[in-house]
């Protein structure tokens, strides 16, 4: 029998708890909102002029939700959105440890892979963007 091995990055796997998490709190306020006032899916999609099987898709994490929709969503519910960005602490004797910065290197290569250009002006632009004075080399 086949099986499958995925890997997910580090930084994939907290991005996805992180939206796992507000899409959550969502339900939560929901769940509140409609014990207590009645509010249902169908009256936050007229509230900010979608169909109601979008919200519906987006909550149950079919689509993707961007950051302006969960403030409209937030409005639509009477609350208010709010966002928190404290510094990462680990407790002791974890053995994890914090995200190290990428390569530069690791990045060139890796953006060059998903892009028309080659890793040589892929490499070319990080060093120009970072303010090198570095030359181009144009090859005939």
């Amino acid at each position: 029998m086949p099986s499958f091995r995925i890997s997910i990055s580090p930084s994939r796997r907290a991005a996805a708890r992180f939206v796992t998490g507000v899409r959550r709190r969502i339900l939560k306020a929901l769940e509140e909102e409609a014990k207590k006032s009645g509010l249902k899916q169908t009256d936050i999609a007229r509230a900010i002029g979608v169909h109601r099987s979008v919200i519906n898709r987006e909550l149950r994490g079919k689509k993707d939700l961007t950051l302006g929709r969960v403030a409209e969503l937030a409005w639509a519910m009477g609350r208010v959105p709010s966002f928190d960005l404290p510094e990462q602490r680990l407790p002791a004797g974890s053995n994890l440890s914090l995200p190290t910065q990428t390569p530069t290197a690791n990045v060139a290569t890796a953006t060059a892979a998903s892009t028309s250009i080659g890793p040589t002006a892929m490499a070319h632009f990080l060093e120009v963007s970072r303010g090198s004075s570095v030359a181009p080399t144009v090859k005939p």
